[in-house]
């Protein structure tokens, strides 16, 4: 049986892109209006302070600092705190019992640690694992070991609590006003800006809501500053939707081809040649030592992307910086941002949105083209090499009597690339601050968490403490009286050696040396008078004057036993001994220590990313846990969202297709300049790491496991939020987030810029509508940029809206006869 295969004309691969605008409606939405006026209130002592009118520039009076004159002296009252394990600026644990409160006025969290004061306290995280992080660090603390210890016994898991870079306030910065009233502030600012949001809804024709929002700034006649736009373009912010435009880009496979000649070689009269060619990735990896001298290592590695240019491109565009990413049922989409729309023109905004789409595919096509262009590479050799990988071999035999050259040309392929649009979806925009506050990061372990580094008191191989001890000895010596005293008393002199000093003598018994009766009186010890007993380093002589009970003779033999400790010169020989063999063992712990954190910061560097779908699928998970707590107050209300609230939420929008836009960390002030002292510390990198990731240069709060973007989430101080609505459900869907959720300001869906916009909306579902279950699937390699749009045509309804080809390499090649002309 034969088969006879045919090309392909379908297309073989699909990607998905949108362009998101928000849209300026007289619709304004009161979740905005609070969010603004939660930051705004803050603005209220340093206005009221600099007494500003409005004219002078916001920047220059939001850039100034409310300062206190700083006394040559600070006098301050500490007192002990609790136990905690605080967290410098950089996020690291600081030693507890080094940390005290200090009573500043104006400051009631004030902390100082060392010579640093924070005027607004430190954060705190769970106590074993940033205890046991300083240890490991610094192991000289002995506080946080203890530390370690203590909590150990109370904490059976590991918590972690910090969740965002804690902020230091130097003494040279502005002070804040210990009188105001922020809660009172934000709502009387709210409330002023409700009034004149209603205020402009009920006449937008005639009235400036630019102008009437600068005079509800005021509180209390105080004009707070701000930077918002003037004109049309201040509704972009308070207009509780936005468009996403979908795009998809189709590849067609469309010709195959030959490419220039990538190598050359010649074969000999008689000779056979072998042409090994691997498509699989190699590394060699070779050592020379030579010992006493140098080390050299050097790496060879050859690799070989065989992804497809979709594959390529649908890598590219997670990779933007400017993209947000998105999933449903077709997979990944990357949304990128457009400019706010002037106008609710579903048109107008249609073709901004396909401009904007199509240059932007067009670009990241064809550089993921020319990478995987580059990407390429071929290995010539003599040789055949065992290897599990897959290899093609050309074994070419030269029968001829004359030389024959050949030429290896690269098999290239030629991809069509067309850009369909797929339509608008209306999405729900709304702001959530520090978005990655609640996301936990990951906590890498590779060895036991080390303790301060030790020595013991007797190192292994050195001989115990010398120690002193009791001798005996006797002595024949003769009564002395002291006048002085009137007290018998015996002169007992002992010479112990070099090695011992002599501490004490006590007489233990003493015998009459003249022959005498049985009524003869007998001397006795009298040890508790002591007539002046001393120590003679010179001689090494040990004099003990001891007062006796005498008998009848002026000559007594007396035994005696004195107690002695080892000699200066012995315990200086021990200590010299001892700090040696500590200093050996305290420079291989050193040693080991310094091995250990050098491979830890290098195994680190090489942890892999999780899949950014996972990273991604989270982040939606958080925002909307987020925003549900938002709305629902959680902390003084137990309620949660019925059944039936939760059901008509996913009826009216869809949550697999949320996307987000983070604004940089860069818009979250953090560090001061460096004449306060707070320069960023210096991040850690070995010689066999790999390359520092995103954000370390900034201080950034850094996972892992996460790539860029959950880097730039974790660290992002405000988050767009775009929930796209269900299609078909737009005029349900406006009308519950208006009765609900936003509020009704300026809300109409039967006049204005929103009638008009839901009515072209609902015109093109119509068109969807007729085409049945097919949609856009419909669309053929015959369709071409510019179709009639013609609502019986599928082509009408998607139609494609730009087209242009990539060449892109293969892993096959082929052979060329080359005739050498040597002038």
């Amino acid at each position: 049986m034969t088969t006879e295969l045919k090309r392909f004309t379908g297309a073989y691969a699909t990607m998905t892109v949108a362009a998101y605008e928000p849209l300026i409606l007289h619709w304004i939405s009161l979740v905005g209006i609070r969010f603004i006026a939660n930051e705004v209130a803050y603005r209220l002592p340093k206005s009221k302070a600099l007494a500003f009118d409005g004219k002078t520039p916001a920047g220059l009076v939001l850039s100034r600092r409310l300062r206190k004159p700083v006394p040559s002296k600070i006098d301050f009252s500490a007192e002990p705190s609790a136990r905690s394990v605080p967290i410098d600026i950089h996020g690291r644990a600081l030693d507890p019992d080094a940390v005290r409160k200090i009573d500043i006025p104006g400051f009631p969290n004030a902390v100082v640690h060392g010579k640093d004061v924070y005027l607004h306290g430190v954060a705190a995280t769970d106590p074993i694992q940033l205890a046991r992080d300083a240890a490991g660090e610094r192991g000289e603390s002995a506080a946080t070991a203890r530390l370690v210890a203590e909590m150990s016994s109370r904490f059976g898991s590991f918590t972690q609590g910090l969740k965002s870079i804690p902020v230091s306030v130097a003494g040279r910065l502005g002070a804040q006003d210990p009188g105001f009233d922020f809660i009172a502030a934000r709502d009387a600012l709210q409330q002023n800006l409700v009034q004149a949001a209603r205020g402009w809804a009920r006449a937008p024709a005639t009235r400036d809501l630019d102008a009437l929002l600068r005079e509800a700034t005021k509180i209390g006649g105080v004009r707070l500053p701000h930077m918002w736009p003037s004109g049309t373009s201040l509704r972009e912010a308070l207009s509780p939707i936005g468009i996403a435009h979908y795009y998809r880009q189709l590849y067609f496979n469309k010709e195959e081809g030959v490419g220039p000649i990538e190598e050359a070689f010649t074969i000999a009269p008689l000779e056979t040649f072998e042409v090994i060619y691997q498509s699989v990735r190699k590394q060699i990896h070779e050592e020379v030592l030579q010992q006493g001298l140098e080390t050299v290592s050097e790496s060879a590695v050859e690799e070989k992307n065989l992804d497809e240019v979709s594959d390529k491109v649908s890598s590219m565009v997670q990779q933007d910086a400017s993209a947000s990413m998105s999933a449903n049922a077709s997979g990944t989409i990357g949304v990128w941002q457009a400019g706010a729309s002037a106008s609710a023109s579903f048109s107008s905004s249609s073709q901004r949105g396909r401009e904007l789409s199509t240059r932007r595919l067009k670009e990241v096509t064809k550089r993921a083209s020319e990478r995987i262009t580059k990407s390429f590479s071929i290995k010539v050799t003599d040789s055949t090499e065992i290897t599990t990988s897959t290899t093609s071999r050309r074994v070419i035999r030269n029968e001829l009597a004359t030389p024959v050259s050949y030429g290896l040309r690269r098999v290239l392929r030629r991809v069509s690339v067309k850009v369909q649009d797929l339509g608008p979806r209306l999405v729900w925009q709304l702001y959530l601050r520090n978005p990655g506050e609640g996301l936990a990061r990951s906590r890498f372990v590779l060895f036991r968490d080390a303790a301060p580094i030790s020595v013991p008191d007797v190192p292994p191989g050195v001989p115990p403490r010398p120690a002193g001890g009791v001798e005996t000895d006797s002595s024949s010596t003769s009564i002395l009286w002291d006048g002085a005293r009137h007290v018998y008393y015996v002169s007992i002199v002992v010479k112990p050696g070099a090695d011992r000093d002599v501490t004490g003598v006590r007489i233990e018994s003493i015998t009459d040396l003249e022959s005498g009766g049985k009524d003869d009186k007998a001397p006795a010890p009298h040890n508790e008078y002591d007539l002046g007993s001393s120590w003679d380093p010179a001689t090494r002589t040990y004099t003990a004057n001891v007062g006796i009970l005498p008998g009848d003779s002026r000559a007594v033999q007396v035994a005696f036993s004195y107690t002695w400790d080892p000699s200066e010169k012995v315990m200086a020989t021990w200590q010299a001994q001892r700090d040696a063999a500590a200093a050996v063992l305290q420079e291989e712990a050193l040693a080991a220590q310094f091995e250990q954190q050098k491979k830890l910061i290098t195994e680190r560097s090489k942890i892999k990313a999780r899949p950014a779908s996972d990273l991604r699928r989270e982040e939606r998970y958080e925002v909307m846990n987020r925003m549900i707590s938002y709305l629902f107050g959680r902390g003084d209300d137990p309620s949660e969202p019925t059944p039936l609230e939760i059901e008509y939420f996913h009826r009216y929008f869809d949550i697999d297709a949320i996307f987000t836009y983070n604004h940089p960390s860069w818009w979250k002030p953090r560090f001061s300049s460096k004449t306060v002292g707070l320069q960023r510390e210096a991040y850690e990198i070995t010689a066999e790491s790999e390359p520092a990731p995103l954000g370390s240069s900034l201080g950034w709060l850094l996972q892992l496991d996460g790539d860029s973007r959950r880097n730039e989430f974790l660290n992002s101080p405000w988050s767009r939020i775009c929930i796209p609505m269900q299609a078909g459900r737009e005029r349900e869907a406006i009308e519950w987030l208006a009765r609900h959720l936003e509020g009704e300001v300026g809300y109409d869906p039967n006049g204005g810029p929103l009638a008009g916009l839901l009515t072209e909306v609902e015109a093109f579902r119509e068109r969807e509508r007729k085409l049945g279950l097919g949609g856009p699937d419909y669309v053929t390699v015959d369709s071409t940029p510019g179709a009639p749009a013609d609502p019986a045509v599928p082509e009408g309804v998607y139609p494609i809206v730009d087209e242009f080809d990539v060449t892109m390499p293969t892993d096959g090649f082929v052979y060329d006869v080359l005739n050498v002309v040597i002038p």
